[in-house]
């Protein structure tokens, strides 16, 4: 149940849920934050900004309503962490002085006094000790931002789209069950009591899937002996190519999903092969078909991710049509995601200069969303029990 009490001297009103996965506090009206079960911040609302503390600990204003966010600067980032922690330490005091049963008031100061321990130094400390965890984790699917992440491989087995850049920054590289088994108890050492705010494993980098199946099994078998939740296996989710998916046989897939893999997710971008060509992704629009329709035969449920505004006005019209043809002939059902991602343009990568050689001409921001609804209205209405929902890349921070 939430606690509820009147500062004594303002006549603030002071909430605190501290049951379940997370903590949240709210000193004052209009000032809040949560925190997990370690005590780690992980998200606030001050001065009437809304701002997200990664575990890399960078602070992010969000705003608008696409969710894009504006890293500050260290300075600034600094400055209001001492505000929140003055915040916090004053409600510290008056916790003995609040009209509390003892009970409520004896969590509330037990909440406080380890969010406390927690304070900038050691918030600074433990973003540093997350970048040496893991390697940069580029991107994840919306639902699964609140995952634990594992990286079973490292980069992407492709890495020549022309379009993306997120592993450019490394080689792919694939675990070993006993190099895995130590980053899983690295892992479960940074996050301590914060792993009850995590609700299914996802298994990076991009492709992870690809992994052989024998040596899929074991990484499996220590994920879930470490993680696993009283003796049943935690959800896991991961990324696979299309191309790759047809490597293993349904028979596979279904050992896989009884070891616990609940939703592979597979970046279809477009329906239309010219594109995928020009694009250089692996594969055609019918290895995504077959790919989707094997997964779901081996019980996994499946993402796909289709991308707005890609290829220009050369390939639009085929665009959006073949794609929405692909996303239909994929056979979707309840439990599958289409998410619908707007093109953003990385550095590092030959698309920009690509599409200028060849003469085509980017899409306004008003093409883009013309497009995007085109999209979204056509599957909602064709695709009743699957989830369509727009997928903002450049909105995520872990």
């Amino acid at each position: 149940m939430p606690i509820h009490a009147l500062h004594p001297q303002t006549g603030d009103t002071i909430t605190a849920s501290l049951a379940g996965a997370s903590l949240v506090l709210s000193p004052r009206f209009g000032e809040s934050y949560s925190f997990d079960r370690a005590g780690r911040l992980l998200g606030l609302f001050h001065a009437a900004c809304s701002y997200q503390r990664t575990l890399d600990h960078r602070l992010l204003l969000r705003g608008g309503p696409d969710q894009r966010r504006h890293e500050l600067d260290p300075a600034e980032a600094d400055a209001l962490l001492a505000a929140v922690f003055d915040s916090l330490r004053a409600l510290a005091e008056i916790v003995p002085r609040l009209d509390l049963a003892p009970d409520d008031r004896r969590y509330l100061a037990g909440a406080l006094a380890k969010i406390l321990d927690f304070g900038p130094d050691r918030l600074a400390a433990d973003g540093a000790a997350f970048r040496a965890l893991y390697k940069p984790v580029s991107i994840l699917p919306p639902d699964q931002y609140l995952a634990l992440v594992l990286q079973a491989t490292e980069g992407c087995s492709w890495n020549r789209c022309t379009f993306c850049g997120l592993y450019r920054d490394r080689p792919f590289r694939i675990h070993s069950p006993a190099s895995f088994r130590e980053h899983c108890h690295r892992v479960q050492d940074f996050y301590g009591e914060g792993l009850s705010l995590r609700r299914g494993i996802f298994l990076a980098d991009a492709n992870a899937l690809i992994i052989p199946q024998a040596r899929l099994r074991a990484l499996l078998d220590v994920a879930q002996e470490i993680f696993g939740q009283h003796g049943q296996p935690r959800p896991i989710f991961s990324f696979v190519s299309a191309f790759d998916v047809l490597r293993k046989s349904p028979d596979d897939w279904a050992e896989l999903r009884g070891l616990g893999l609940e939703r592979a997710y597979i970046g279809l971008e477009t329906g239309d092969d010219a594109l995928l060509r020009f694009l250089n992704k692996p594969g055609t629009v019918q290895d995504a078909i077959e790919a989707v329709r094997a997964l779901r035969a081996g019980g996994v449920a499946v993402g796909v991710i289709a991308m707005a505004g890609i290829g220009g006005d050369r390939f639009a019209a085929d665009h959006v049509a073949h794609t929405l043809d692909a996303i239909r002939a994929m056979e979707l059902g309840p439990g599958d995601l289409v998410y619908l991602s707007e093109y953003v343009p990385a550095p590092g990568t030959e698309y920009p200069a690509q599409i200028a050689a060849a003469g085509i001409r980017p899409l306004d921001a008003a093409e883009v969303a013309a497009q995007l609804r085109t999209l979204q209205v056509a599957l909602r209405s064709e695709l009743p029990g699957v989830k369509i929902t727009p997928y903002h890349v450049d909105g995520f921070a872990l």
